[in-house]
């Protein structure tokens, strides 16, 4: 994130000032936004940067104890400079010029000491606490040079005197990508998990076939239904982010473009992270209760990916805040579609002007691509209708209808998966064999997910009761027995080594057991046989008799 926030947010001297250190890893960054009492509100912030004219610097203050910069990775021990978010006060401390982005050295780059007034440290111990050095930060009167304000956008001169240079919103453009990225993060772990429940279900035995004959857990229909859709989920994911990837890094190319289609990137990068990370902590759960008992261990690898999903349904922005992020972006969208018919919309929200779901039967991909979008749009136009109809004042009547937006934003961000993951599958059509798995691994995310949201198609008239009972009682298992030859071959897809997965139960070579003993083995409570607790009672015993 360093290297892009310099790449787009600095001015050409200063990339040649910064860049080398970054790229070379001499200079380790944090990304410091959240503080004590503030975080996805960034015009909150209370971090400040005043600008001194004497000394041609920025003087920089927490000066409250709510201004504490609080949870950013990396920050405890390892980042040796900052990506500071502060507000700018110049030519002093009674002109506010918004919130500004500084390059701040923390530690000397040689000893790795903290410099003169900066006080930093580890936060208290997380529920995950394996990973992700969160620290928190203040400062107290820290100098750092006028070159040092991140100048593309806007810049202050020598005299104080603040001034535009480009667009203001390209101070998001850092925080999208993050958001981006974080997807990907929260998708990979997720991809750990079914990697580990796929492969012991695969290895461990239990009960008996009519041939008397141990089964593999993995061959039962229920096992099956818990761990397929995490699969198919997992999938969609990871073509998901690339999707959006591609697309944000396609419009950096052109600024003018970019800035136009920001919105967009913004609503889509926003729902994208609380999607993933929300419904990946939830199937990260049910991959570890497949595992029965053994899941519960340590040992399994499994704990900490569901407790390092838990934390990322509130890191870098509380996922109810960016879906409603996400609503205003959609509530904008469809107001635009209802006054001008003809004004081209964002490819995202192309569905809003598209004729509604009629089929009676759904016969492909594109199908369930359309009767999604039909449900989205429906929904977005009966969340416009309640916001007319209300008398209250538009913060009031956001907030009377903000559960209804949330489910609208996670509606949308269900189009975006289901269409870019057909995008993906179409790529594939000239290799049939592997393209037929990837329709039938969508078929489960489309099936599954219209099976939890079934009030809304029902609802909305787009399906009759019997039509999702089809799918969910007969063709959901038929999927499942399909696709269960492929199962370990899809999980070891994803090419994680044994090392990156630091689990007993999801070994690439099968030898759970083995890998169990040899842990309990290594336990340090098994150093002593005889547990000095017993010999202490055992004398006391003695004592008394």
């Amino acid at each position: 994130m360093c290297i892009y926030a310099i790449e787009t947010m600095s001015n050409e001297e200063q990339k040649r000032m910064f860049l080398p250190l970054a790229q070379s890893y001499r200079m380790i960054t944090a990304y410091t936004q959240t503080e004590l009492g503030h975080g996805t509100d960034l015009r909150r912030l209370e971090t400040e940067a005043v600008f001194d004219r004497k000394t041609d610097s920025f003087i920089l203050n927490t000066p409250t104890l709510t201004a504490t910069k609080f949870w950013p990775g990396a920050l405890a021990r390892t980042a040796n400079y900052v990506l500071l978010m502060a507000q700018l006060y110049t030519p002093d401390r009674d002109h506010s010029c918004g919130i500004q982005m500084f390059l701040v050295q923390i530690r000397d780059l040689n000893t790795h000491e903290l410099l003169p007034g900066v006080e930093t440290g580890s936060i208290s111990t997380r529920f995950n606490d394996c990973a992700g050095d969160n620290g928190y930060l203040r400062l107290t009167d820290v100098r750092i040079s006028r070159t040092h304000m991140l100048m593309k956008a806007a810049e202050v001169d020598r005299g104080g005197h603040f001034h535009h240079r480009g667009d203001a919103r390209m101070l998001y453009g850092a925080m999208i990508h993050m958001r981006i990225h974080l997807s990907y993060t929260f998708s990979l772990s997720l991809a750990q998990a079914v990697t580990i429940a796929m492969r012991y279900s695969a290895v461990r035995l239990q009960g008996l076939n009519p041939q008397g004959k141990e089964v593999r857990i993995l061959d039962y229909p229920l096992q099956q239904e818990k761990l397929i859709p995490c699969l198919a989920t997992t999938y969609v994911f990871l073509m998901s982010f690339l999707t959006l990837d591609n697309y944000c890094n396609q419009l950096r190319t052109n600024e003018t473009i970019f800035l136009q289609q920001l919105p967009e990137l913004h609503a889509l990068a926003s729902g994208l992270k609380a999607y993933t990370s929300s419904v990946g902590e939830r199937l990260s759960q049910i991959c570890r209760v497949s595992c029965g008992g053994h899941g519960f261990l340590v040992a399994s690898g499994l704990v900490g990916i569901r407790n390092f999903l838990d934390g990322a349904s509130s890191a870098e922005g509380d996922n109810i805040v960016l879906y409603q992020q996400t609503a205003r972006y959609l509530l904008k969208m469809i107001q635009q579609v209802e006054e001008d018919s003809e004004k081209n919309l964002d490819p995202s929200v192309a569905y809003l002007r598209v004729k509604l779901w009629s089929g009676k039967t759904i016969t492909n991909l594109d199908d369930y691509c359309h009767l999604f979008e039909s449900r989205a749009q429906l929904l977005v136009k009966e969340a416009l209708v309640n916001m007319f109809e209300s008398s209250l004042s538009p913060y009031e009547t956001f907030l009377k209808n903000s559960i209804q937006l949330v489910h609208v934003a996670k509606a949308h961000m269900e189009t975006f998966l289901l269409r870019s993951f057909y995008e993906q599958v179409n790529k594939t059509a000239q290799h049939p064999t592997f393209s037929l798995i990837l329709e039938q691994l969508f078929y489960v995310f489309a099936i599954h997910t219209l099976c939890n949201q079934t009030k809304d198609f029902i609802r909305f008239k787009l399906l009759t009761i019997e039509q999702i009972h089809e799918l969910e009682i007969r063709l959901l298992p038929d999927l499942y027995a399909r696709l269960r030859p492929n199962l370990v071959s899809l999980v070891d897809a994803f090419d994680f080594h044994d090392v990156e997965l630091e689990s007993c139960l999801g070994r690439y070579d099968g030898q759970v057991y083995e890998a169990l003993m040899e842990r309990a083995r290594l336990n340090p409570a098994n150093r002593v046989k005889v547990p000095p607790v017993w010999t202490a009672i055992k004398q006391e015993t003695l004592s008394k008799l």
